[in-house]
């Protein structure tokens, strides 16, 4: 018996569900378009959902496209959070100094930007009778944004898929195998692994790190790299509350918002631990709803031509123990067993903030927003739509 020659026929076709494929089919169904959404895995599973679920302004620069987008994704969540539980809680951010120059680009941060990113300095006095999990030594005067969100990557995505299945008119369509996708001029027609076929008007490709499959020789000239990060979860701490997301001295380095200050530029003359620098460590910490506190990361870069001669799927002790012995100089938790170690892994282009690429104006490839996915893509991919589908 052969293959059904039925083709399922919508008017946007979507392949990848994480948060920027979701975002992409959300939107366009608002727009009143039939949407398929298609996902190889059984539920979404790649950088969407291995993540610390932080919502930031911070992570982008100052007064740019990508620092609006960060605030149209935190209403996009928290619009959407008032009609379904997608884990959104605001709960602001919490930047941990811990050198003098640290403290001067917080203090001039604060005072460059209290209003538009609803931001005050704290001394470090204060910050050890507001956060006493915080260690003295550490310390040297924080950076605290109430307005900064957080989410459960784990089941976040799966929420909004199931939030806008049901009020915009998406059909989601989980475990299946995107093989190929070609242009016609009736249209584009998309096959699955199982021989199903679909066709639709325009076809948006956001499969993150699926970059074989699918168009691999625009993928092999994009100049895109992969960016491998580590992270770990504590037991749960019942006997502690972070009430805020935490990030690390460190991170007010690689954070390009701060970049706006006039002393952000002697961070450069500090000295980084080798080690440190070597893998791109950084420490930001968040508790999650069961109490255990996620930790990490670092983030190594590779091209994409070299994934399959490398050792990259696999998690490095030396890395972990970095990272755990970063924690342990920055935090004071009651219980420092590990649960849970894993790797994450997203696209990202040295040179652009997201990467797009069209194919027969009919196919658009979108992927290699790094990391900043789950602040800026709900917003991206509601501008992204409304550029192409005008």
């Amino acid at each position: 018996m052969g293959l059904s020659t039925h083709i399922r026929q919508a008017d946007i076709i979507v392949i990848g569900a994480g948060v920027l494929g979701t975002f992409h089919a959300y939107f366009a169904a608002q727009k009143g378009y039939k949407v398929l959404l298609l996902e190889r895995n059984p539920v979404p599973s790649d950088a969407s959902t291995r993540n610390f679920g932080m919502q930031m302004q911070t992570i982008v620069e100052t007064d740019s496209q990508w620092a609006q987008f960060t605030l149209d994704s935190r209403a996009i969540y928290q619009t959407i959070q008032q009609e379904h539980d997608i884990s959104v809680e605001q709960k602001g951010s919490l930047y941990l100094a811990s050198t003098e120059t640290e403290r001067i680009v917080l203090k001039e941060f604060a005072e460059k930007f209290a209003e538009t990113y609803h931001c005050i300095f704290i001394e470090p006095e204060e910050v050890q009778r507001r956060y006493p999990f915080v260690q003295h030594s550490y310390c040297t005067g924080a950076l605290y944004s109430w307005e900064d969100c957080t989410l459960e990557p784990l089941v976040l995505v799966q929420r909004v898929i199931d939030y806008a299945t049901r009020a915009t008119n998406i059909e989601y369509l989980p475990q299946t195998q995107v093989v190929e996708v070609t242009s016609s001029p009736q249209g584009c027609l998309v096959k699955d692994a199982q021989g199903n076929r679909f066709s639709a008007d325009q076809v948006f490709v956001c499969s993150g790190t699926q970059y074989q499959t699918l168009f691999p020789e625009v993928f092999s000239a994009s100049g895109l790299k992969l960016c491998k990060l580590q992270m770990m979860s504590t037991v749960p701490q019942p006997q502690v509350v972070l009430p805020h997301s935490i990030l690390s001295g460190h991170s007010i380095k690689r954070y390009p918002a701060f970049a706006s200050c006039p002393s952000y530029r002697l961070l450069e003359q500090q000295e980084v631990d080798a080690e440190l620098q070597k893998y791109g460590i950084h420490m930001l910490a968040k508790q999650a709803q069961d109490g255990s506190v996620i930790l990490g990361d670092s983030h190594e870069y590779l091209a994409i031509e070299d994934v399959g001669r490398d050792t990259y799927e696999y998690t490095s002790w030396h890395i972990n123990e970095l990272l755990l012995q970063y924690a342990q100089n920055m935090l004071s938790l009651p219980d420092w067993r590990i649960q849970r170690m894993w790797n994450g892994y997203y696209m990202i282009h040295p040179e652009l903030p997201v990467y797009t690429h069209t194919i027969d104006n009919t196919i658009h490839i979108v992927t290699g927003i790094g990391g900043k996915g789950m602040s800026t893509g709900p917003g991206f991919s509601r501008h992204n739509i409304e550029r192409i589908l005008q």
